[in-house]
């Protein structure tokens, strides 16, 4: 019985072998070899097209990762860049303020615009000075472009100021070409109105209106604005003028106080 087994192994061995060979000849046409051949060339090309594409995407996942890090970048210099912009105007203005308080006759305060009055968002402005820095209430407030307004209320380390715009606001004016005065009032437009201009006067579209120096606010002479309208209301005997004042109220950064 053992050797019976045997012989049935031994014959399955060389079965094996045989078909190892057959499937393994190069010489012999062999059909099983073939259908092996077919069976696995899908499976195969599809690990071959599998490990082609996977090549293609490595080097993409490494340039979008580099992308990313180089966009990073970009970005981290271009905030740089609009901080440096920003310094660089921030010492402009504060050159041009510091060559402008040493070419007027006053004794002055700089400071900075660091918020505006919740109630009063257009026309009045909180600056960083009070007066433990020296900031007179009643006292006017210049710009390097002209007039801005005048110390409203006053604190030890801050103040409000009223802006020349405002409806509250009056200013003694002169119109610098014909030395006619009037009264500077403030508008809600951001404008300011000239008024009690006499009937005969020859004001005109571009005179440049001045402080009149009446009172002990505003020195006489600081630029106002320039007119940009004139006319005269019915019913009354006085001419009018539109003011545009020189200095744009919404883009006050530094401000002089006047002691």
């Amino acid at each position: 019985m053992r050797s019976q087994k045997n012989k049935i192994f031994r014959a399955l061995l060389l079965a094996i072998l045989f078909a190892f060979l057959l499937i393994n000849s190069r010489t012999i046409y062999n059909p099983i070899r073939t259908a092996f051949s077919d069976i696995s060339a899908a499976p195969l090309r599809a690990l071959n097209d599998f490990k082609s594409a996977l090549r293609r995407m490595l080097p993409f996942a490494s340039l979008r990762e580099e992308n990313r890090i180089l966009r990073e970048r970009i970005e981290l210099l271009n905030r740089r860049i609009e901080e440096a912009k920003f310094i660089a105007e921030e010492n402009n203005r504060l050159k041009d303020l510091l060559a402008f308080r040493k070419e007027v006759p006053y004794s002055t305060v700089a400071a900075q615009v660091i918020g505006r009055d919740p109630t009063n968002w257009s026309n009045s402005i909180i600056i960083d000075k009070g007066a433990r820095h020296g900031v007179q209430k009643g006292k006017a407030v210049l710009s390097t472009r002209g007039l801005v307004g005048r110390v409203l209320e006053i604190g030890r380390y801050s103040a409000k100021v009223l802006l020349v715009t405002d409806p509250n606001s009056k200013v003694g004016v002169l119109i610098q070409r014909t030395r006619e005065g009037g009264i500077l009032v403030g508008r809600s437009d951001g404008t300011c109105k000239m008024v009690y201009i006499t009937p005969d006067s020859d004001v005109k579209n571009g005179d440049r209106v001045i402080t009149a120096g009446l009172g002990t606010t505003f020195p006489k002479g600081i630029l106002v604005g320039e007119v940009m309208e004139t006319g005269k209301e019915p019913g009354r005997l006085y001419k009018y003028a539109i003011v545009k004042t020189s200095q744009n109220m919404s883009k006050l950064e530094e401000v002089l106080c006047i002691r």
